[in-house]
C-alpha cells in the first residue's frame, strides 16, 4: 500500500455511483483522500487534464505530479490491494474486454444516476457520446425488455399495466426538449422496474406495485433533467 500513499482521486461529486465506490475505497483503506470536482482547488486541477478526466476518473500523486487515468487508475488501486488480479489486468486481452464497459458507464453516467449539474463549483459532466449513448439505451431495453417478457407474456394484467405504463410514459419524448436524455433516462427506469418486477417476492401486484412505486420515485428525481 506504500505505493498508494500520496495518491488523491478526484471524481464527479454529481454522480452517487461516483461517490459510492470514491468513498469504499477509502473506507478500505484503499486510498487516503479523495477530492470531488465542484470542490477542487484550482492548484490541483491544473495538474491533470481536465477533458480527459470528465470521461476517464483521475488518479493523481501528489508527491510526483504523475496521473492516472481511468481502468488503469482503478487497477492501480485494486492490484495493489490485491495482488492477484495484476497479472489479470496486465493482460493484452482483459483491458479491451473490459473498455467498452467502462465507456458505456462513463459517459452515461448521469443518465444511470439520475444526476444533474452541481449547483457550485466546477461541473465535470462527460460529453455525450451518441454511440455510447445509443449502446446503452439499447442494450438497458434489452434487459428491461428480458427481465419483464416473461410475466407480461402470461397475460396477467399487472404485468400488462406495467408495460402500458412505461409505453405511456415512453410518449413524452415527443414533448421534451431533451430527448435523447429523455430516451437514456426512461431505459434506465424501465431496466431498473423490470429487475424489481421479476425479483420481488410475492404476489404479481404487489411485485407491480413495488415496480410503478420505484418507477415514480425514478422519474420524481430525473424529471427536470429533461426540460
Amino acid at each position: 500500500m506504500q505505493s498508494l500513499e500520496h495518491k488523491v482521486i478526484v471524481y464527479d461529486d454529481a454522480c452517487p455511483m461516483c461517490q459510492a465506490y470514491t468513498a469504499g475505497f477509502i473506507k478500505a483503506g484503499w486510498l487516503k483522500e479523495r477530492r470531488g470536482f465542484a470542490n477542487v482547488s484550482p492548484e490541483l486541477l491544473a495538474k491533470i487534464d481536465f477533458d480527459r478526466a470528465r470521461h476517464e476518473i483521475p488518479l493523481l500523486d501528489t508527491k510526483t505530479g504523475e496521473v492516472t487515468y481511468g481502468l488503469s487508475a482503478l487497477f492501480l488501486i485494486i492490484g495493489e490491494r490485491m495482488p492477484i488480479f495484476k497479472p489479470l489486468f496486465r493482460s493484452r486481452w482483459f483491458r479491451p474486454l473490459l473498455y467498452p464497459l467502462y465507456q458505456i458507464i462513463t459517459y452515461n453516467r448521469r443518465i444511470i444516476a439520475g444526476s444533474g449539474t452541481p449547483k457550485t463549483g466546477c461541473d465535470c459532466a462527460p460529453d455525450v457520446n451518441l454511440f455510447y449513448r445509443w449502446l446503452y439505451i439499447s442494450l438497458a431495453v434489452m434487459g428491461g425488455a428480458a427481465l419483464s417478457f416473461p410475466i407480461w407474456e402470461q397475460g396477467r394484467m399487472a404485468g400488462n399495466t406495467f408495460i402500458i405504463s412505461h409505453l405511456a410514459i415512453l410518449l413524452a419524448v415527443v414533448f421534451v426538449p431533451k430527448r435523447l436524455d429523455f430516451a437514456g433516462h426512461w431505459a434506465t427506469v424501465f431496466l431498473g422496474t423490470s429487475f424489481v418486477l421479476r425479483v420481488m417476492p410475492g404476489g404479481e401486484w404487489l411485485a407491480a406495485g413495488l415496480a410503478l412505486g420505484l418507477g415514480g420515485w425514478m422519474w420524481w428525481r430525473r424529471w427536470d433533467k429533461v426540460w
